[in-house]
């Protein structure tokens, strides 16, 4: 039970949160003042790293204007020559690649027995061989007529003699292109 006169209390109350913000201010100001002196170190230790590496770089710059640049030069070269070789050598393509493009020409009729892979020195005089027996002339003419309108075939060469007999055809294409999807 408080006693005390309205103004009285009111006035408590105001010196009770003038006291409490005095307080509170000065527990403040006291974690920034310590925040402040922690972060000095780091600060410093910052800028000592930056001139070390900075000191650490110049020094690796000189040594390599020295001698080791030819070194480094030649590497550098040896490592373009290699890529330009390897990015060459995705752009080629396989024997298995030109194996799965003939099979996927449709075939019906056609009994494909052997397959020869030839690759030449640039990738239109790539060459293969099929190798077959056709059910009749019918499904042997289809089968060549498709072999030569495919993309990645120039020439597709059934020599006329294959359409000696009438059935049970054995016969050799010889395709030339780049024989690649």
């Amino acid at each position: 039970m408080n006693l005390l006169p309205e103004s009285r209390k009111k006035e408590l109350s105001r010196l009770y949160y003038t006291r409490l913000a005095v307080v509170g201010t000065l527990l403040f100001s006291g974690v920034f003042a310590i925040h402040a002196a922690l972060t000095v170190p780091t600060t410093l230790h910052f800028l000592q790293e930056i001139k070390d590496q900075t000191i650490l770089l110049a020094g690796l710059g000189e040594q390599l204007a020295g001698s080791g640049e030819k070194e480094v030069s030649a590497r550098v070269k040896t490592l373009n020559d290699t890529g330009a070789q390897l990015v060459h050598t995705a752009t080629i393509g396989t024997a298995s690649g030109a194996v799965r493009a003939i099979i996927n020409v449709p075939h019906p009729g056609v009994r494909i027995t052997g397959l020869s892979f030839t690759a030449g020195t640039t990738d239109d005089k790539k060459q293969m061989k099929v190798v077959g027996t056709a059910a009749s002339r019918e499904s042997l003419r289809s089968y060549a007529a498709a072999l030569g309108a495919v993309p990645y075939i120039s020439t597709a060469d059934l020599p006329i003699s294959a359409y000696a007999k009438e059935t049970d055809i054995d016969f050799a294409i010889l395709l030339t292109g780049t024989l690649a999807l």
